[in-house]
């Protein structure tokens, strides 16, 4: 089972906004304890082009404490046609601007790495092409390293597609995924780069020559037909993506897919690990869709139509058996006892990552939850729990709802928590439960938390401990699958950037 901070991040995907690429930026010298990290942008005459900029240490055997951090960036390179706006205040920077140069300031604590979000506004005199340098120069203790990035006035473009898709399949089989793409503005567009990729029990598994595997689960395929204003596109052939062969009759898996610009692509896939070559197939191409009604950069600073969330419903007959599995404890009045009520997987099919309430638990009569799993929240109805602002692990609560993760067959995920014993009452019991739409056995879905018993063994609703079928092997690490699907989800799910890492670099989310 993931560890609680990572099987709440997992929760915080759905609400990623932007993703940072990797940088542009050339290494610091080898002398300097650490590195600046600037990306390059792109910007047009009324719109903002965006950019982080990092620094990390580079001895990571002995890595530089920033402590007190400073940050001054000139923006007289890029003054004729641009000016520079960051967010400074409350990103942890006191920021201020003193002819072309701003001066930031922020305290870090040990082992954090300094980092901030900046735009370039270009002016309503910008024209295409047009280019000039951003330079930074960071201080920390007693050392300072200096950077640049490139700033560039591109032509403007609008990449639009549909904002929901659905397909669908049996386990195992082979998935056509449609993408389709419309030229909204009023220049021609000189090809497109599509990124489409997401769950990792949803797999690209095609072979065209301009389309390249992703991080195990995605795929990017680069088309160089030129976008007339205001015609749509589509692809020549669906892309195939296979099931996995243990998905789970009902499951509504959650793909993505992303329009870009070949230069914006350019710009934020710098560095990016290519994770496969391309495939030896006929190439994949994009024609006009008759149903559907200068030789600079190009950019679309209008990102919020160029994405497509596309919902995978699994069909077929194949579902999976939940077994709920209580606990039980003994103590002193004031004790804290610790329980760990679970559930396990009976299969045949895979639990995919699940959003909703699937794992209820009842505190028992006479206790207090002090200590609570943080992927479990106080649950009063379906329609207040919410995976992303929950309050979760927050003691006190009478009755708590859990997230699970991805969880295979004869797989059982644990739940930690300690009980403050308020009133020793015997056998004072509580209650947990399991729910998912499909489950074939509803005998198996509930059982007891018994604090003091008067009798062994009063964890389950039969009387038992649970642990049939040769004792199912509970979770205590990272699930692969789920970390082999993360990636995908990553470079799918942001409308501003990818999450990226080389040479150790930390990304942000913004």
């Amino acid at each position: 089972m993931l560890s609680h901070f990572a099987r709440r991040w997992l929760a915080g995907l759905g609400v990623v906004g932007a993703l940072v690429a990797a940088s542009a930026a050339p290494a610091s010298a080898a002398a300097d304890p650490f590195e600046v990290i600037a990306q390059d942008m792109l910007a047009t005459a009324d719109s903002f082009g965006f950019a982080y900029i990092s620094a990390q240490p580079t001895d990571w055997e002995h890595p530089h404490q920033f402590g007190r951090t400073t940050l001054d960036m000139d923006y007289s390179g890029i003054s004729a046609f641009a000016v520079l706006v960051q967010p400074g205040e409350g990103w942890g920077w006191a920021c201020e601007t003193s002819d072309k140069v701003v001066h930031c300031e922020t305290e870090l604590a040990e082992s954090d790495t300094p980092w901030l979000g900046i735009q370039a506004a270009g002016l309503p005199t910008a024209t295409p092409g047009q280019s000039g340098q951003l330079k930074f120069a960071m201080t920390s203790g007693g050392h300072t390293v200096r950077t640049t990035s490139t700033v560039t006035i591109a032509e403007r473009v609008d990449l639009q597609t549909a904002s929901e898709v659905t397909v669908s399949g049996a386990p195992g089989s082979l998935v056509g995924t449609p993408a389709t793409v419309r030229n909204g503005g009023e220049a021609t567009i000189r090809g497109a780069v599509l990124v489409m990729g997401g769950d990792y029990l949803f797999q690209y598994a095609g072979n065209f020559s301009n389309c390249q595997l992703i991080d195990t689960a995605g795929t990017r395929c680069t088309f160089d037909e030129e976008l007339e204003p205001g015609k749509s596109y589509r692809l020549s052939a669906a892309l195939p993506f296979q099931l996995h062969k243990d998905a789970r009759t009902g499951a509504n898996l959650l793909s993505t897919s992303r329009w870009w610009t070949k230069d914006d692509w350019e710009l934020v896939s710098r560095d990016f690990p290519q994770d496969g070559e391309p495939g030896t197939g006929t190439r994949l191409r994009l024609v006009e869709d008759s149903g559907v009604s200068s030789l600079g950069r190009q950019t679309d600073p209008d990102e919020t139509n160029n994405f497509t969330q596309i919902s995978v419903k699994v069909t077929g007959d194949q579902l999976a058996d939940l077994r709920a599995e209580g606990a039980t404890a003994s103590g002193e009045k004031d004790d804290v006892v610790q329980v760990q009520p679970s559930f396990t997987n009976l299969g045949p099919a895979m639990l995919e990552y699940y959003g909703e309430p699937v794992f209820r638990v009842t505190i028992p009569e006479g206790t207090t939850a002090v200590e609570v799993s943080f992927d479990c929240q106080p649950y009063t109805s379906d329609d207040e729990w919410d995976q992303w602002n929950a309050k979760w692990g927050e003691p006190g609560a009478r009755e708590y709802a859990c997230l699970a993760t991805e969880t295979p067959k004869g797989v059982k995920n644990l739940y930690n928590f300690g009980l403050r014993i308020d009133d020793v009452v015997a056998d004072a019991s509580g209650a947990v439960s399991v729910r998912l739409a499909g489950d074939p056995n509803s005998e198996n879905d509930s059982a007891k938390i018994v604090i003091n018993p008067t009798n062994a063994g009063g964890g389950n609703g039969d009387g038992g401990t649970g642990g049939g079928d040769g004792g199912p092997l509970p979770v205590t690490g990272a699930s692969t699958g789920l970390y082999a699907g993360i990636g995908g989800l990553l470079l799918a799910a942001g409308i501003g950037g990818y999450l990226l890492a080389k040479r150790r670099r930390t990304r942000f989310v913004a």
